[in-house]
């Protein structure tokens, strides 16, 4: 069923569907999880972590489910998935302190 609805939310994203899209992001994950495919729960989101990342909005939330994503691949005991993650944290993380940094230069 995981596969499913992360399929669903793929296809959501495209259509623009941003709420439908979320929840089905969400569904996948938890479903992964209730079913013990921690690779897929990983994917999952990872998928979401990107779709925040690139609808450019809310960065804090890309964050949260790639560092999700990030704990699951551990636990699975893949660390090229870990490091792949781990550089869009990182990247996210240096554009919220640019961010900061332009508005505290604003005042």
């Amino acid at each position: 069923m995981n596969k499913l609805r992360l399929l669903e939310a793929e296809q959501l994203t495209l259509t623009r569907d941003h709420w439908r899209a979320i929840n089905k992001y969400d569904a996948s994950i938890e479903s992964a999880k209730k079913a013990g495919f921690i690779h897929e729960q990983g994917l999952a989101c990872e998928k979401a972590g990107f779709y925040f990342k690139n609808l450019d909005r809310n960065n804090k939330k890309a964050l949260e489910y790639f560092k999700q994503a990030c704990e699951c691949y551990k636990e699975w005991g893949s660390s090229v998935k870990v490091d792949s993650i781990q550089k869009e944290i990182d990247s996210l993380n240096e554009s919220e302190r640019d961010s900061l940094d332009v508005k505290e230069g604003s005042k």
